[in-house]
């Protein structure tokens, strides 16, 4: 009754009863009030453009569906209907071409007699054309109710709009619980510092028991649980391993770190400790082919200077975006200046390198994210203000055509030749931090207050509320933090924002995060992982809707997201024990690694 309730008082029909029941029963006051905010939604949405293409699609899948009964028909007089026509006709031409035993006309007297090879019949179930045109209807239908449904749980979501929504509710939109898997696995290097996981195999970095710990980059079979070492020998400083894709790992390698003299802007002199690293990244197609023993290639080398690199920062890597054979790497030189560089990974040749933004003194540039194609590029730039602030922007890199305008790879325009590239902030209010892309949606935290996060290009530029970020004490980081300390705006926290790259109309972005403040952001394939005061939430980016994370990760030691695979120790499990290598006889020692997959 409550569907028809507007309809009813439209048309002055006596509600009375119903009015009465709405006056005591507050869970149906509470129904009306999320049917009438949905349809006031629905109904301040700017029309729907159908997709280019998409009638003509539609109809020659129906023409395909009437050619299969004519096909069937014993005389093949069946009628074609005067909208199919066209289709029917452009059908049975590639059809003539492909398969020249059988051949038909629609002429306009109907369609002639049809050849066709004989075969052994099939018993299906008669279906008329009326049905087929009904599966269509059914089919628009459901790609229809998707939106709505989207639309009903964003509505439920605006605790502004609807703060008297329950959590019971929310609970019809989620998705089941994740489920995880345990690997464990026998190896020398027992110490695990880093890792990252794709569908089938998980990259780690470890150390060993000896009295001068030796360090190993691993794979783990996640079949066979078998662990095995992916250098020739093994290294005596740390290792960090980064990303991964289906073609390429990335790691980050340390050296000795040494002493050197350094003089202060005071002219006073004294020593800093500097620490030498490399950027390496391995082709696993190679890897496959030899067995394991292709060699590394070095993308980048340099030495971290703490003295001159900005008081917040402690690693030399700021940032990584690894996508099939692009790589995107935010690093710090022993200057102290911030640099973005991309590489187009390659096994034939050294990697193409260009760098695509430089940093100014004080500054650092980190996060970097690329949209599907590679089209667009962002990342932030952080900075400490004079009142101790740690700030951050947005920017972003895409190709213009000779109008300035953005070269969009969906849609009617899409396929518009590159004229030239064009940087721009994309966030100008100092409070966004992190940004990340999932499935062409870009996320990232806001520390803006609740009130302006939904501000968009309209507002950027204006003068904004500063509010102190606010720091979190019980931040799970990707690595061993002993190693690799976790950058400071891991543990800041906010409003996990979300908006989409691509849209005929201009978003505002929206908040995901209901849990209270949000941190440590990590953006997956498909997904959107973070933590908060009461454990992690989850986002996923097709439907749209949480993902049940339950107590799945909790006393994590590590988390780290990579792809669709999210991979962590437990704090319990770093300790040693004894077990037995399923690939060579004796007993070594044994970890557990865990890992999820998104979808399932």
């Amino acid at each position: 009754m409550l569907t028809a309730y507007r309809e009813l008082k439209k048309e002055e029909v006596d509600t009375t009863e119903l009015d009465v029941h709405l006056e005591r029963c507050a869970s149906c006051r509470q129904a009306l009030a999320q049917s009438t905010f949905v349809g006031d939604r629905l109904r301040a949405l700017p029309a729907i453009e159908p997709l280019p293409g998409m009638q003509a699609q539609l109809m020659r899948r129906l023409a395909g569906e009437h050619m299969q009964m004519m096909q069937k028909s014993t005389s093949g007089a069946m009628p074609v209907p005067e909208f199919l026509k066209p289709y029917i006709y452009e059908q049975a031409q590639s059809t003539h071409l492909s398969h020249p035993i059988s051949a038909f006309s629609t002429a306009e007297t109907g369609p002639l007699p049809i050849l066709r090879a004989a075969r052994k019949p099939r018993h299906r179930a008669h279906v008329n054309q009326f049905a087929i045109l009904g599966l269509a209807a059914m089919f628009l239908m459901l790609l229809m109710m998707g939106g709505v449904t989207s639309l009903v749980y964003l509505a439920q979501r605006n605790a502004s709009a609807l703060s008297h929504v329950t959590d019971k509710n929310a609970d019809i939109v989620q998705h089941v619980d994740i489920s995880r898997s345990k690997y464990t696995t026998s190896t020398l290097y027992s110490h695990v510092i880093s890792a990252v996981a794709n569908a089938t195999t998980i990259y780690d970095t470890a150390y060993s028991d000896n009295a001068s710990p030796q360090w190993m980059l691993s794979q783990i079979d996640r079949a066979t649980q078998v662990s095995t070492p992916l250098l020739a020998s093994p290294y005596n400083q740390p290792m960090i391993v980064l990303a991964a894709s289906s073609d390429w790992l990335v790691w980050v390698q340390y050296g000795t770190p040494k002493s050197q003299p350094y003089r202060s802007d005071t002219g006073k002199p004294f020593k800093t400790t500097v620490t030498p690293w490399s950027l390496y990244a391995f082709s696993l197609s190679q890897l496959r082919a030899s067995n394991g023993l292709a060699a590394p290639i070095l993308l980048e080398q340099g030495q971290f200077n703490p003295t001159t690199a900005p008081v917040w920062v402690s690693t030399p890597v700021q940032g990584i975006w690894l996508s099939q054979y692009t790589l995107l790497a935010s690093t710090i030189d022993v200057r102290g200046i911030s640099h973005l560089r991309s590489y187009q990974l390659n096994t034939a040749s050294k990697p193409t390198e260009a760098t695509i933004a430089t940093a100014a003194p004080g500054h650092i540039l980190t996060s970097p994210t690329t949209n599907s194609d590679g089209t667009a590029i962002f990342w932030s730039e952080e900075w400490i203000s004079n009142d101790g602030i740690l700030n951050s922007n947005i920017w972003q890199q895409q190709n213009v055509n000779s109008n300035n305008a953005r070269i969009p790879t969906h849609g009617r325009w899409s396929g518009h030749p590159v004229q030239t590239t064009q940087q721009s902030l994309l966030r100008n209010d100092g409070q966004s931090f992190s940004p990340q892309i999932a499935d062409d949606t870009l996320f990232w935290l806001s520390t803006a207050p609740p009130t302006s996060t939904a501000q968009n290009s309209s507002t950027r530029g204006a003068s904004p509320t500063v509010i102190e970020p606010q720091f979190s004490s019980s931040l799970v980081p990707r690595t061993d933090s002993n190693f690799f300390a976790p950058a400071m705006d891991a543990s800041i926290r906010g409003q996990i924002m979300m908006q989409p790259l691509y849209s005929d109309t201009l978003t505002s972005p929206i908040s995901i995060n209901t849990a209270g403040p949000a941190y440590a952001l990590q953006v997956g394939a498909d997904f959107a992982l973070w933590q908060d005061d009461k454990g992690y939430e989850m986002w996923d980016v097709p439907s749209q809707g949480d993902v049940s994370i339950g107590h799945v990760l909790d006393n994590a030691s590590f988390l780290a997201v990579n792809g669709g695979t999210a991979v962590w120790m437990l704090s319990s499990s770093s300790t040693t024990t004894q077990a037995t290598n399923p690939a060579s006889p004796g007993t070594l020692p044994g970890i557990q690694i865990f890992a999820f997959n998104w979808p399932k």
